[in-house]
Parts: structure tokens; C-alpha cells; sequence
């Protein structure tokens, strides 16, 4: 818990709400709750409205994906940043603050003019995620170099650049060297209402082997690769459950392990009672997804001191130490590894119990949204002028 609110008024800048538990996946809120015990007054800049600009450029992809089959990246075109740079400094010259703090601030932050410095925040760096996820697939030539210039643009734009994951991190450095000084790796929290109970690392095994899968999208989290995962340890002789929250596996997946808990909303008491129930409870997380700029709910999972079975992509090795909190797994592995990967653990229940430990650490540690605050805040606060110089 942080002392004495540091005199500053920070700008919240995002393009959703972020009071919404929902948007960017919890993130923007989390962050929001965090920075408010932090400093003295946080000024939200947004919701914002759609502009012209937004309407049209998401309906003009809309047309491009009919027709010629390729792809639009219009959230990172000039016209929408140019866009919402008028209607942000317009807030602004309302709303004076001492810093401007953008997660996901891409087109937000791209041309924006202000008095205060720009901490630009995200999980991704397009350079590096360009044919990585399938918005940034098959773009069309212009876009892919307006998509650049517009990272370009923010970067520069930017007094300090904090991205999620050295995956994404060493991806900027590299897409635009002039702003490797002002980038940093801070890894994001997990987006929890409060920590929970350091006990739930307990012991292992305590009934049937308990899968949890958390995605909103079956097929592109490699929802089959975990089901897979389940029917090799039935075969194994291994009583097992694969408890899937986000999405609903295809009714071909009709084997009695497999739990379907659906989409558990965290604005609802009940659901978000029920998706913490299950990170308490379970054994694993198993979640061979296809990509991952980061995954905030490996964050979750080390929270409940929860040991990760997923592939080797993207962000997901800051969060998960290999071999320490979790296996990681080359994403052409098919589940019956992620299986036999179970079995030898249950033939070491210390080397289980050692992995819920550590992952609970690395929460306490560098997991959670004050120690990101915390460090975000070391490095931006050097850029903020006295009042009495402006």
C-alpha cells in the first residue's frame, strides 16, 4: 500500500471506458483503480466518442474484407489518430494534468499535441506482431506501412514507452531505434478485485486432475489441443476434468471431463465468484493458444498460485518461467504432450507443490498492478515539470 498521494494529476487517457471491468479485458480499470491510490487526482480522458473518421474507416474495411479479400488495420490509420488527437487536445485544454497515461495509445497518442508528457503503454508492438495475429494478417501494402508509421509516430510521440513483455519490448527497439532509450519492460497485473489468500498454493493431488481453460475464442486459444490433452489422460487411466470458461467448445467435444462453464462476465458478483472458485481449485491452467501479445491470465493464475501449461508465443514467457511456474511448449506440440506433461508431474508431487509456490512469488513480486504502477511511476515521475516552470 502506497504512502502519501504524490501531488500530481494524471490524464487517463483510452478510447473505451474504463470503469468497464470489460474493456481491454480489465486491464484499462485495473490500472485506473491502481493509479488512483497513487496520486492525489486522476482525470479520465475517455470514453471518446466514435468520430467521422472511425465510423468510416471501420466500414471501409468492412468493404475491403467483401471484396478484395485483404485486410484494413483502420484503428491504426491516419485519419482515425488524427481524429482523435483533436478531440482528446480539445479535453485537455479543459482539463489540465501534469502527466498523460495512454494504455493501448496508439492512435490516441500518435499525433497528439500536449503540455504534459506521454507515457504510451501496450502489450504488442506492431512491427513485431505484423502476421503474427490475424487483425495484422494480409494487409494491404499501404496499411501495413500506415500501421508503421503510425507505431513510428506514437513512439516518438512518447516520453517514456512501457510495453508489457520483452517480446514486444525488444520488437520496438528494434522497429525504432531513436526510442529505445525511453522504452522499458514492465509486466502488467493481474486483473483481480484483491489478492487472494497466499494459502491456495495448498497441496496435490486432492481429487481428480483439474484442467482450466480460459479463452474467449475455442480454436484460436488451441481449445482442441487441450481437449485432446483431456482424452489422452482418460486413456492414461488418469481421472481428469477440462473446466473451459470464455467460450463453448464445438458439440463434437462431447466427453463427460469436459466442463462447459460458458462466458463468466467479472462486472457480476456471482460469475466472477465462480471464474476465482476455479482458479482456486484447479491444478493446471492448460491454454495452448496460437498467439499471445501477453495474456493477462497467466497474471491470474499466478495470483492462485497456479502452475501454466501453454506454448511458447509472444508475451507469455515473461509471465511464465520455464520449468519454475510453469511448461511451455513449441506451438506444433499435440495435447497428448501436454498430457504426458501431467503424468510426470503427478510422479513428483514437490516439484508440483515447488511450481504453485514460485508462481505465487512471482505475482507477490512483479505480477500485480502495484508493482507496475510502482516502477511505471519511477521512471515517469523524472519527466513531470514543477508547476511553478510552466
Amino acid at each position: 500500500m502506497p504512502g502519501a498521494k504524490l501531488p500530481i494529476t494524471i490524464g487517463y487517457l483510452t478510447i473505451e471506458d474504463a470503469r468497464d471491468r470489460r474493456s481491454w479485458s480489465g486491464t484499462h480499470h485495473f490500472l485506473l483503480k491502481e493509479l488512483e491510490r497513487h496520486v492525489e487526482r486522476v482525470e479520465l480522458i475517455g470514453p471518446l466518442r466514435e468520430t467521422v473518421a472511425v465510423k468510416a474507416t471501420r466500414a471501409l474495411n468492412q468493404v475491403f474484407l467483401r471484396v478484395p479479400g485483404k485486410r484494413f488495420n483502420w484503428r491504426a490509420s491516419p485519419w482515425v489518430a488524427r481524429s482523435y488527437a483533436r478531440l482528446i487536445e480539445q479535453r485537455l485544454r479543459a482539463k489540465p494534468v501534469d502527466l498523460i497515461i495512454a494504455p493501448a495509445g496508439l492512435a490516441t497518442t500518435a499525433f497528439l499535441r500536449a503540455d504534459a508528457p506521454i507515457i504510451y503503454i501496450n502489450d504488442r508492438c506492431i512491427a513485431g506482431a505484423l502476421g503474427y495475429h490475424d487483425v495484422l494478417q494480409n494487409l494491404f501494402d499501404w496499411s501495413r506501412e500506415q500501421s508503421l508509421n503510425i507505431e513510428r509516430a506514437a513512439l516518438g510521440n512518447a516520453a517514456l514507452c512501457v510495453f508489457s513483455s520483452d517480446w514486444a519490448a525488444d520488437a520496438a527497439r528494434k522497429a525504432v531505434p531513436e526510442a529505445a532509450p525511453r522504452i522499458r519492460m514492465i509486466p502488467f497485473g493481474a486483473n483481480l478485485p484483491e489478492a487472494p489468500p497466499s494459502s491456495g498454493t495448498g497441496t496435490w493431488p486432492r481429487g481428480p486432475v483439474k484442467l482450466l481453460f480460459l479463452g474467449v475464442n475455442w480454436e484460436e486459444k488451441g481449445g482442441p489441443i487441450a481437449y485432446a490433452a483431456l482424452l489422452a489422460l482418460k486413456r492414461a487411466g488418469v481421472q481428469a476434468q477440462l473446466v473451459v470458461c470464455g467460450c463453448q467448445p464445438p458439440p463434437v467435444c462431447d466427453d463427460p471431463g469436459l466442463i462447459r462453464e460458458g462466458f463468466l462476465d467479472k462486472n457480476k458478483p456471482s460469475e466472477l465468484a465462480r471464474l476465482q472458485e476455479h482458479l482456486r481449485t484447479a491444478d493446471f491452467l492448460l491454454l495452448p493458444t496460437r498467439f499471445e501479445a501477453y495474456g493477462i491470465v497467466f497474471c491470474e493464475a499466478a495470483a492462485h498460485g497456479l502452475p501454466v501449461l501453454a506454448t511458447r508465443t509472444g508475451g507469455i514467457p515473461t509471465i511464465v518461467q520455464e520449468g519454475v511456474t510453469g511448461l511451455l511448449f513449441d506451438l506444433d506440440r499435440p495435447g497428448e504432450d501436454y498430457a504426458e506433461a501431467v503424468l510426470r508431474l503427478m510422479a513428483h508431487p514437490d516439484m508440483l507443490k515447488g511450481m504453485r509456490e514460485a508462481a505465487r512469488k512471482r505475482y507477490a513480486d512483479m505480477l500485480n498492478w502495484t508493482a507496475f504502477v510502482g516502477t511505471m511511476l519511477h521512471h515517469a515521475l523524472p519527466l513531470v515539470q514543477p508547476k511553478s516552470s510552466r
